[in-house]
């Protein structure tokens, strides 16, 4: 039961349009497959699917959080799907990328397809050309949904659910809710949520309860083992950008005041609307990406609506062929083509996941045989990407939503574990370290080592090199460093090429060195502390991690825009005041001064928020 909201226009013209700029996306994302465009998600999803491959069932998760690991409570769809793909395509790594980013391409085609049908018929051709031209001419909004994270499953399948519970398809109705909770642990606040709002509205008691008993039974596996393991969730999130897609938001906004304000009218698109709201407490970045589906459908209610008040026909179709151009070509935000089109022709920026770069270092590691360590990797997300070429177990991981209470890897020595580090492996100070036989470097790639610590220095002899880096790099850091933001589109226009692209890495690896070397510093620090002071060990063992994700924030391109100008630029002051307070430090241990520990602490707390 989806009403007709406005009187349902035809057009061959609006049809054709549509489904060329489909067609045209379509072709650009296909052509992509080889080296598709994924979040750094990716890499987490296709190691524990390549576990499910090999074992089968996968209840306990022995990559991340390692050395005991923790459970599996990830909603187990995709990576099942991915696993069989991955199968058919050879059961190698490279098999499993492939099937993930098919995987990621056909979620894109259902997103679109899936606002297409429910447009139209809320609203006509227009309508449904108005809310896929909305939808695929934003890079954020089209982008969140061709990565392939579970998530856009879960967004895709709430309209679904509704439509055939108000139709009372009520078998399709509980297989999609069922399938939405399996795909994410926020499938049971969204498609069921739907289904209620939809149910409230329509008083279908007795349906309700028949798909609400139906999806329990078909759940019950995945939700026990969750409840079972309740104690290791933490509802804590990694760090992510919010994105907002201003001609989407705003038009949607104006169809909620416009459609909504009688909810009983319209069940189907109020349910669909504001059942997802639970994911703002949830993940309000996801959110505000992935509940533009509903948003483009609104929209398109709105522009449809508007041009069908236009009396003059030209006028009526100078006003679609305006709002068709602005939403491809100028979405007030980054457009899907530009992205598209560059990362096709080989400018492939922002690349949050580099494959060929996570293959070099499980390389160094597997050829070393280095795999039977703990391995600490300075950006917790990419360490399951080189764990897709690679047995691996790491210090942390993805999904930091689920951990133990007391992590046993923050206890370790620093000695046990093997570290990928942001630097150079030709990095002066690792050279310098490695001299004094203090560190090995194994290898790695022109920006990121491989390394281990050898012997345990003396305190008071290494004192004199770990304040000289620190205090320098600090220096260096708040003098120097820049914020690792997207440009505005105009300048990414106007700077966009191979030698623009090669000039900012190079900017950022500059300041990624500086970082790399403070937590260096504060590692081979920290492993001559352990005999005599434990707890300053494991102190500087946390300042380690601390600059090893500030090497990441300041030079990957996953966090662009994570950290805002106004936080970079109190960092850039708290660096500043750590270098200052360890120079003006007369003590034996400078590091241990309530002076110098505040300044630390302060530096951490703003940066991270207070979560590292």
């Amino acid at each position: 039961m989806v009403p007709e909201i406005l009187p349902r226009a035809h057009s061959r013209v609006a049809r054709a349009v549509m489904w060329s700029i489909v067609a045209l996306n379509g072709a650009l994302l296909l052509y992509a497959l080889p080296d598709y465009r994924v979040a750094i998600d990716a890499g987490y999803h296709i190691s524990l699917a390549e576990q499910y491959a090999a074992h089968g069932a996968v209840w306990w998760d022995h990559i991340n959080f390692g050395p005991a690991g923790r459970p599996n409570l990830q909603g187990p769809a995709l990576h099942v799907a991915i696993a069989g793909l991955g199968l058919l395509f050879g059961g190698a790594p490279h098999g499993f990328i492939v099937a993930n980013a098919l995987l990621g391409l056909l979620q894109w085609f259902a997103a679109v397809l899936t606002l297409m049908y429910f447009a139209r018929r809320l609203g006509g051709d227009f309508a449904a050309l108005f809310a896929v031209v909305l939808l695929a001419g934003s890079a954020y909004a089209s982008g969140s949904f061709a990565i392939g994270i579970p998530s856009g499953w879960l967004f895709i399948s709430i309209p679904w659910a509704i439509y055939f519970f108000l139709e009372e398809r009520l078998i399709l109705a509980t297989l999609v809710t069922a399938l939405s909770c399996y795909m994410h642990l926020g499938g049971f606040v969204t498609a069921p949520v739907g289904i209620t709002i939809a149910a409230i509205l329509t008083r279908k008691w007795r349906p309700l309860l028949i798909v609400g008993v139906a999806t329990a039974l078909l759940t019950s596996p995945y939700s026990i083992h969750f409840l079972t393991n309740l104690a290791w969730y933490r509802g804590r999130h990694g760090h992510e950008a919010l994105h907002f897609d201003l001609l989407i938001d705003v038009l949607a906004i104006a169809g909620v005041v416009l459609y909504l304000r009688r909810p009983r009218d319209n069940p189907f698109l109020f349910a669909w609307t504001f059942s997802p709201l639970a994911w703002l407490l949830q993940d309000p970045s996801r959110f505000a990406a992935q509940s533009t589906m509903a948003g483009s459908v609104l929209a398109g209610l709105v522009l449809a609506d508007l041009a069908r008040h236009l009396a003059a026909p030209r006028l009526r179709a100078a006003f679609i062929a305006a709002i068709v151009t602005l939403a491809t070509l100028f979405p007030l935000g980054i457009p899907s083509l530009l992205a598209e089109l560059t990362w096709d022709v080989g400018l492939q920026f922002p690349r949050p996941l580099d494959w060929e770069r996570a293959s070099a270092i499980a390389d160094v590691i597997a050829h070393n045989h280095l795999n039977d360590r703990l391995a600490a990797v300075y950006q917790n997300s990419f360490g399951p990407a080189i764990a897709v070429f690679t047995p691996l177990v790491l210090q942390r991981g993805h999904w930091v939503e689920v951990q133990p209470k007391i992590d046993p890897a923050l206890e370790l020595s620093a000695g046990v574990k093997l570290y990928v580090v942001p630097l150079a492996p030709d990095d002066p100070v690792l050279g310098m370290m490695e001299s004094r036989g203090l560190v090995r470097v194994w290898g790695g790639t022109p920006d990121t080592a491989v390394v281990t610590l050898l012997k345990r220095g003396d305190p008071g002899a290494l004192r004199p090199m770990v304040l000289q880096i620190l205090e320098e790099n600090a220096d260096w850091l708040g003098d120097h460093a820049s914020n690792n933001q997207m440009a505005p589109p105009a300048l990414l226009l106007k700077n966009i090429g191979a030698a623009a692209l090669q000039a900012r890495r190079r900017t950022t690896d500059v300041q990624r060195f500086h970082a790399g070397r403070m937590e260096m510093a504060c590692l081979v620090y920290g492993y001559a502390l352990e005999p005599t002071s434990p707890r300053s060990a494991r102190s500087f063992r946390d300042r380690a991690w601390g600059f090893a994700e500030i090497g990441s924030f300041l030079s990957d391109d996953d966090p662009l825009g994570y950290i805002s100008n106004d936080r970079h630029r109190r960092f850039r002051e708290n660096m500043l005041a750590l270098a200052s307070t360890l120079k003006d430090s007369k003590a034996d241990d400078p590091f241990s001064t309530p002076q110098v520990v505040a300044a630390t602490n302060r530096l951490f707390d703003d940066y991270f928020g207070g979560a590292a």
